[in-house]
């Protein structure tokens, strides 16, 4: 995801004299002196070591990571929440420790604080020179110790720090910090996994992270770190060790252990998830990532064909189409993407009723789906979209000329999109609510083989934390599936002209028709394996009405994204809505 650049700072410098430096000005890490750091942690996580970090070498660190969500807010101050060292064995002297893991709250000009877990390190050597070479923004500041010259850095790049968080794990630790406590926990598949215990487990990094960081051990585990913190489970946590360890689903990497901090002001108090391990799943790259190796093949066989003229006029939408079966012309240029994404249709429906299948757990307990509670629903999305058709507006002088003429087409539609949020008839049938993905997408699934593997359980990252835990129609996955595939035929469409011009117009519908059978053969797999289920409104029209709603919000919510990221690209989720309100 794009960043905005960070705002200036709003508050002052102390250098390394105690002078004050006016906001702004920029302090080249390489000019900074060392933290002096011969007494251990306490002596820059505490005192003026502390205060240095807090106010000169923080606030240049963060903006620069593309974990931080803050870059368009101005920083008004940064505080080390609580800290605690972490050594090898955990119960050696802490002074002994070159590894610690710090939560830092940032205040910003407007809107709430933000809560940040931070691993540190401090590398030596030959660790500090490959530092310095592969990862040279994992550097927060230049330190002096017993041991020499170094350099203070993000834990997640230091070998021995990843190991003491495995560490955590494997061997179920506890361990008190300033204010609460921290604990490994070891889930139940992580013997199966590790075995056999002496093997070396190299560890290396993903680079595909953002929100999160990942990090490899050998071919085995893979352990995600939560970088923004709120009061609660992370819900990929929580998922994930109810799927691996309560139900037979299988189609997600295990769930191999957990950290997790409580007792923090910070968090409220309450538990939170530092991080998550889990399997490591061998595959051919995420379904985005394959669909568009797909469509760019796809589209080269079809670049040199006439549109087929029994299916050149309006094509039936996903919904029309699932009712039958696919047509010869899909059957013979998408061939195997039907039934993958057939495959992927039932993976979702086996999933959903996993996570509606009756429980003692309250947090995974289905919930009635009543009208009122739809009703709501419904007034709330139809005030976020009126609020982005603003938007648009506002910056519609802004777009691209060939994006300017759908937008305005689509904002002259402003009464009928609005009218698809409108209370729901009165005999709407209750169904049930449940945990659900919250952020289905192509890039969500790995292809393994001929079959997917769902993970990523977090929810969308911008909602708050009790919202994405929360329980939801499963609907509202379907529909961000079913617009991935739409992002997806146009992205390869964008791509592909890129190289051959000539061949836009004559792939636009082509295009159509790819998103719109492989969206169908999802949606008949997954209605066909999910059939009889309490989730899903029993009645068609019900089905029908439900659907295109969380269609047309998830793609306004594309809408808004892309004018805020890709403007070049809001075309695209622009021509999804002109679809659902013709």
């Amino acid at each position: 995801m794009q960043r905005l650049t960070s705002a200036p700072y709003s508050f002052l410098w102390l250098d390394l004299q105690g002078r004050e430096t006016p906001a702004g000005v920029n302090v080249d890490l390489k000019e900074h002196s060392p933290l002096n750091v011969t007494a251990g942690w306490e002596s820059i996580l505490e005192g003026l070591g502390r205060l240095r970090l807090e106010t000169v070498e923080l606030p240049e660190y963060l903006p620069k990571q593309r974990w931080f969500a803050g870059k368009s807010r101005g920083i008004k101050s940064i505080r080390i929440a609580d800290w605690i060292p972490l050594n090898l064995p955990l119960n050696a002297p802490s002074d002994a420790s070159q590894s610690a893991l710090a939560l830092v709250e940032v205040e910003f000009d407007t809107g709430p604080p933000d809560l940040y877990f931070l691993p540190l390190a401090m590398s030596f050597g030959d660790a500090e020179n490959e530092l310095q070479r592969t990862a040279p923004n994992a550097i927060i500041a230049p330190v002096l110790s017993q041991r020499g010259a170094g350099l203070l850095c993000d834990g997640a790049f230091d070998d021995q720090t990843c190991a003491l968080l495995f560490s955590l794990i494997e061997n179920a630790s506890r361990i008190n910090s300033r204010q609460g406590s921290l604990r490994g926990i070891r889930g139940k598949a992580f013997l199966d996994l590790r075995a056999p215990a002496e093997a070396t487990l190299q560890v290396r990094r993903s680079s595909a992270e953002q929100s999160n960081t990942s990090i490899l051990f050998g071919d085995r585990f893979i352990l995600k770190l939560f970088r923004r913190q709120e009061p609660g489970l992370n819900p990929d946590t929580e998922i994930g060790q109810y799927l691996t360890e309560k139900t037979k689903f299988d189609r997600i990497p295990p769930f191999a252990g957990s950290i997790e901090v409580d007792g923090l002001a910070a968090i409220d108090g309450k538990l939170a998830s530092l991080a998550m391990l889990q399997g490591l799943v061998a595959n051919e790259g995420d379904g985005w990532k394959w669909s568009l190796e797909e469509l760019d093949r796809y589209y080269a066989t079809c670049a040199p064909l006439p549109f087929p003229e029994n299916l050149s006029g309006e094509l039936q939408g996903p919904l029309e189409l699932s009712d039958n079966p696919p047509t010869q012309v899909a059957r013979d240029h998408l061939g195997l993407y039907l039934e993958a994404g057939a495959t992927l249709g039932r993976r979702t429906a086996e999933l959903h009723l996993a996570l509606a299948a009756p429980t003692d757990d309250p947090a995974f307990a289905p919930e009635a789906l009543t009208d009122v509670d739809l009703q709501a629903q419904l007034a709330g999305i139809r005030q976020h979209a009126s609020s982005v058709l603003d938007v648009l507006k506002e910056r519609l002088s802004h777009l691209p000329d060939e994006v300017v003429e759908v937008a305005a087409s689509l904002l002259s539609r402003r009464r009928q999109i609005l009218d698809h949020f409108g209370p729901l008839n009165g005999d709407f049938q209750r169904t049930q609510r449940i945990r659900i993905h919250g952020d289905y997408h192509l890039g969500q699934v790995l292809r393994a083989k001929t079959d997917f593997v769902i993970l990523d359980f977090e929810g969308e990252p911008a909602r708050p934390l009790a919202v994405r835990r929360s329980k939801q129609c499963p609907l509202k996955d379907v529909a961000g599936m079913l617009r991935s595939f739409g992002y997806a035929a146009y992205a390869g469409l964008m791509n592909y002209p890129a190289r051959h011009p000539e061949d836009v117009t004559r792939l636009e519908p082509w295009a159509q028709l790819w998103e719109r059978s492989a969206a169908a053969e999802f949606l008949h797999a997954y209605r066909e394996a999910a059939q009889g289920a309490d989730f899903l409104p029993p009645r068609d029209v019900d089905f029908r009405k439900l659907l295109n709603v969380f269609l047309l919000d998830k793609a306004l919510y594309e809408v808004l994204y892309e004018l805020n990221s890709r403007p070049a690209w809001v075309r695209i989720p622009l021509m999804g809505i002109m679809s659902l309100v013709p």
